[in-house]
């Protein structure tokens, strides 16, 4: 069985938790926000100019880093990085989230997502904001629903989820603690 995590951008994770216990069950996907912080084994970076300092740093030798075929060419191929296919036709926030889900999806029978919050919220008055919120909400509903083999489980979070979320079958709710208990044996 293939277990990952996928960490949200802005995922605060106790200092308690034994980082080890997590990545004993899976390896640990995220942004390279969330890098420094948690040592994620894969990160991604969709954002060309973020891409583009972070190989100029070298991070790149120090992770699974990937990043986009269209700005790994336009970064003249850099050593030791991974590429995905695709590109965003929507206007979205946080594309990394999205790309990760995706890629951990690629290879796993289940996904465990930590940091995430996807309560519902009421509708943005700001209509940009809005759209961009209504595009995010609906890529994470079809990352879910396009792969109903996997196993969704959304880890330390409260029983009320988005409506784009709330009937789907493979995605459920638990505890850090039972999460651990079941899959570290």
């Amino acid at each position: 069985m293939n277990v990952n995590w996928v960490l949200a951008d802005d995922a605060v994770l106790d200092p308690d938790i034994n980082l080890e216990k997590i990545k004993n069950i899976g390896s640990l996907w995220g942004s390279w926000r969330t890098w420094r912080a948690y040592q994620v084994d894969n990160v991604i970076c969709n954002d060309f100019r973020k891409s583009q300092e972070l190989v100029k740093r070298q991070f790149n030798q120090q992770c699974n880093f990937y990043i986009s075929n269209e700005n790994f060419k336009q970064l003249d191929n850099p050593e030791k990085v991974i590429i995905y296919e695709g590109q965003f036709v929507h206007d979205v926030d946080r594309q990394d989230e999205i790309v990760a889900l995706h890629l951990a999806a690629s290879q796993s029978d289940i996904v465990l997502l930590l940091g995430f919050d996807w309560h519902p919220r009421p509708k943005s008055k700001d209509k940009l904001q809005e759209h961009r919120d209504a595009n995010y909400r609906g890529l994470i509903k079809h990352v879910v629903q396009d792969n109903p083999d996997i196993q969704w489980v959304l880890v330390d979070h409260g029983p009320d989820l988005m409506p784009d979320l709330a009937n789907l079958e493979n995605l459920t709710i638990d505890t850090l603690p039972n999460v651990i208990e079941l899959l570290n044996g």
